[in-house]
């Protein structure tokens, strides 16, 4: 790949995100920040809060908001927006956690370092180098770089199946709360789907039931022998 297109294409990675300054602000991205309300991130998305899934309502509330900013835009001049997508999750109303994930096409051939750079300029030198070198299981996704401090948590991905490049930004303890509840709720729902497949099909049959009863009494009417 030329080494222009390198260039662009690692400074489009980064657009949207706070410069790096002193203190680097690890919780903002896209213009929306960890611990925003449902109202606040649809409104900086410009979405509406009629836009956001509900994944669990028990234990706790969980929500999920899917942004693509690409579809926003129709006979546009400019490059696309080397970000695929956006997945945020709500905890109890709050954002605590944001998966980016950027286009395959926008990010062919950026290798380690090109990826790790772009975000270093944005949140200062990585916590962590590429694990390409220690031990991971097959399929697991390579960490390229991480930052954070004690209350956020920035990891950069490359996954290999499918292949692509991933940015995941948390709060340290309200993810830890998120992914306790999913778990719960992902019980609860195990739990609890017998009974409800027995109530769907009791319904089903009710509904059959009233139906014929209906037409026999429509057809006993209107029948002449």
């Amino acid at each position: 790949m030329p080494a222009f297109r390198v260039a662009a294409i690692v400074c489009a990675l980064a657009l949207g995100v706070q410069v790096v300054s002193a203190s680097p602000v690890y919780s903002r991205y896209r213009g929306v920040s960890i611990g925003d309300s449902v109202g606040v991130v649809a409104a900086a998305l410009h979405m509406t809060p009629s836009d956001v899934a509900i994944v669990h309502t028990r234990p706790a509330l969980i929500q999920q908001l899917t942004w693509r900013p690409n579809q926003f835009f129709t006979g546009r001049t400019s490059a696309p927006d080397a970000l695929e997508e956006m997945v945020l999750t709500f905890h109890l109303g709050q954002l605590a956690r944001i998966v980016a994930t950027y286009d395959r096409d926008r990010t062919e051939g950026l290798t380690n370092a090109d990826l790790r750079d772009s975000f270093t300029t944005i949140y200062g030198t990585s916590m962590l180098v590429s694990t390409a070198s220690g031990i991971r299981s097959s399929g697991d996704p390579e960490i390229i770089g991480q930052w954070g401090d004690g209350e956020t948590l920035v990891v950069l991905l490359r996954e290999t199946f499918p292949r692509r490049i991933r940015v995941t930004v948390s709060s340290v303890a309200a993810d830890r709360l998120l992914q306790d509840a999913l778990a719960s709720g992902a019980r609860l729902d195990a739990t609890e789907a017998p009974t409800r497949e027995m109530v769907r099909r009791l319904s089903e049959e009710l509904t059959r039931r009233q139906r014929d009863e209906q037409s026999r009494i429509d057809n006993k009417s209107a029948f002449t022998p």
